[in-house]
């Protein structure tokens, strides 16, 4: 995964995700939405045969987007790990 800053402007950001799609694209822009903080997150691949979807959010007010996505980050680790364990866990019995 490369990504690279298309456009930066006050409580603005878009980038480019060289090497994923939809499936990360949407889980980065719902854990975007869940911000309080945003007041806008999407995302758009161009092409289907090219994967390199651009996200973009805009903020609330004063905030920082590259903060939101540090957050949307985390969260999506998090929540990835919460899943492991408790799959982990289901599976025991098995």
């Amino acid at each position: 995964m490369r990504v690279k800053v298309l456009k930066k402007s006050k409580g603005y950001l878009k980038i480019e995700v060289d090497g994923e799609g939809h499936t990360f694209s949407h889980l980065l822009q719902e854990a975007l939405l869940s911000d309080k903080t945003v007041d806008w997150a999407g995302y758009d691949i161009e092409h289907p045969l090219f994967s390199r979807p651009t996200v973009t959010v805009r903020m609330k007010g004063e905030g920082s987007p590259e903060k939101a996505m540090e957050r949307a980050a985390t969260k999506i680790h998090q929540d990835s790990d919460e899943f492991t364990q408790k799959f982990n866990g289901s599976i025991k019995g098995v």
